[in-house]
């Protein structure tokens, strides 16, 4: 053998021990790295103490991501973000939307899943004292099924009161009844990890009992330590979709005795002679309207009006609306029904891997606990599998959201319009003879429904269609095609019930111009924070006015004003974050 070879296989078997050496000093590091986090200090973890601070023990790198979200609220994205300003200021159609429902005076853009319980708790919709001087008498406080998804102390709380107690018993009471002190790691305490990861292995489960019992309905198999049996990829969505989705309280028909208070009270003690009293009521359960949408399938929004029309009898409304009188269904925040049908949702891409996407830490891939939107950080999220860069992602991202919006404006445009050519229907046929002899007020407007019964089955449909679409936080990106047809259809039946109100009014003698009410319209009944004795209720930034560049933004979409929106595309409007709140 040649001194020319040996001197190439001495350079081979050299760096081979090079490359040994430091593939073993990595794996060294990172069960190190490992061993550090999962097992030095290890502390026994239960579904007993849930505290995330506890947990986070064990796991510290994943608690400080988790803490990031204290203090991410005063960032916005064009459509979501969590910067808590009111979407009532820059949406002022839902006023309109929900007159006679507590969501009128109260609606901002959600913060992280710190904050959970904490906005719950605080919210105005928890206000008895000022609901009920703002036209909405017979509420009586949030039930405890407003909890569920709220506080990580939820599967004590449904071991301690009985499931369907829990969610019947009043919010506040509950909170006075639960164990642990008035801070975020007791009674305050948002999203946590025993919310999602078994103590035992932290291993991916569903824990909330309505989520389990509607995939059960949808085809799932029940399991005792994970919720249902999926995959781990499925289950990467599956935590995420307990939550975040259409739900509704369903009586049960039966009833219960429940844990209440002599003197109900939102606040977190019992005082002023204020005791816990036993009381029989009827009963109430969580259930999420999915009897129609079954395992595997792509959702579609008509098995909304064929699941609520199936449980009228015993639920025929979230509320009566205050003007129109129409039965309403409120959408909540259906982010997995409308995501099951998109092309990320086709080709296996989970929600974590796109709102929790990977990333190093030190010499370890770790899922990013700090939970936020893709766009502040593509290229985490996105890039991951697309090539393009990432002002190119950002700029489709930003053409699909504003194009979903011009759609789900147009919707929310033309129900507000229906609901304005309703109301005046309403009232031009009581003064007519016919209905002004009938005396007794709840009588008559019982006859004028009866009347107008078509325009309001129209208004019905039409809302839940531009509510389903406002409450759903992606602006149509994820599912592009079904946010379009979702939002046409809200135009079309919005529309269809003008022209019943025209037939209808002409019947009558009575004629009606169908409105056309826009966004300028819509800035004249813009709410401001709301103030109690010349005091804000909310301390800032909660309940700001919306930022001035989003409504700039929204005025330029319907009519769709192109030349700005291509300007706004090549400029700021592209960078996310859109705007940043002072602190």
């Amino acid at each position: 053998m040649g001194k020319g070879k040996v001197l190439v296989i001495t350079m081979i078997a050299g760096l081979l021990a090079i490359g040994l050496f430091w593939l073993n000093s990595d794996i060294s590091a990172k069960k190190a790295q490992t061993f550090s986090a999962g097992s030095a200090n290890l502390v026994k973890l239960s579904d007993e103490n849930p505290d995330f601070a506890e947990w986070g023990k064990n796991f510290p790198e994943y608690l400080d991501m988790y803490m990031k979200m204290k203090d991410s609220t005063y960032t916005a994205t064009n459509f979501a973000g969590s910067y808590p300003y009111s979407k009532l200021n820059r949406y002022p159609q839902l006023t309109m939307f929900w007159d006679g429902y507590a969501f009128k005076f109260d609606y901002n853009q959600n913060r992280s899943h710190y904050y959970t319980q904490i906005d719950q708790m605080e919210t105005l919709r928890n206000n008895k004292k000022f609901l009920n001087s703002h036209g909405l008498e017979k509420f009586g406080g949030q039930p405890g099924a407003c909890m569920n998804c709220h506080t990580g102390n939820l599967q004590n709380l449904v071991k301690k009161f009985g499931w369907v107690e829990f969610n019947t018993m009043k919010y506040w009471t509950i909170i006075k009844l639960m164990d642990g002190p008035d801070t975020v790691h007791g009674k305050k305490m948002g999203s946590t990890c025993a919310d999602c990861h078994n103590p035992d292995d932290m291993s991916l489960r569903v824990t909330r009992p309505a989520a389990i019992n509607s995939l059960v309905s949808r085809g799932y198999e029940k399991d005792s330590k994970h919720g249902v049996k999926a995959s781990r990829q499925e289950m990467r969505s599956l935590v995420c979709m307990q939550c975040h989705v259409e739900y509704y309280n369903q009586p049960t028909g039966k009833k219960i005795t429940i844990k209440a208070e002599s003197n109900y009270t939102e606040v977190t003690e019992l005082k002023d002679g204020n005791t816990i009293v036993d009381k029989e009521v009827n009963g109430i359960e969580l259930l999420y309207p999915w009897k129609f949408w079954k395992k595997g399938e792509p959702f579609r929004i008509e098995m909304f009006d064929e699941y609520y029309d199936s449980v009228r009898d015993s639920f025929p409304q979230d509320f009566i609306h205050a003007t129109t009188k129409t039965q309403v269904i409120k959408m909540q925040h259906p982010e997995a029904e409308l995501y099951s049908g998109g092309v990320h949702a086709a080709n296996g891409v989970a929600c974590a891997d796109c709102h929790m996407p990977y990333k190093r830490e030190g010499a370890k891939k770790v899922t990013n606990h700090f939970i936020a939107s893709p766009l502040l950080d593509v290229n985490s999220s996105c890039k991951s599998c697309h090539t393009q860069s990432e002002e190119y992602l950002k700029k489709q991202v930003f053409d699909i959201q504003t194009t979903t919006a011009y759609d789900i404006r147009s919707a929310e445009y033309a129900v507000a319009s229906l609901i304005k050519d309703i109301t005046t229907l309403r009232a031009e046929l009581a003064k007519l003879p016919e209905f002004a002899k009938i005396k007794d007020k709840a009588e008559q407007e019982k006859a004028i429904t009866k009347v107008v019964k078509p325009a309001l089955e129209l208004h019905r449909k039409s809302q839940i269609r531009a509510d389903f679409m406002n409450a759903e936080n992606s602006s149509g990106f994820h599912n592009p095609r079904e946010a379009a047809r979702i939002s046409l259809q809200g135009v079309k039946f919005a529309k269809q019930g003008q022209e019943q109100v025209v037939a209808i009014g002409a019947k009558y003698g009575i004629k009606i111009t169908p409105s056309n009410l826009g966004f300028e319209d819509m800035r004249k009944i813009a709410p401001s924070p709301v103030k109690i004795d010349g005091k804000r209720y909310y301390e800032e930034p909660l309940q700001d006015n919306a930022p001035k560049e989003l409504l700039e933004l929204d005025k330029n979409l319907v009519p769709y004003n192109y030349k700005a929106i291509s300007a706004a595309s090549k400029g700021k409007t592209a960078q996310e974050p859109f705007y940043q709140a002072k602190h």
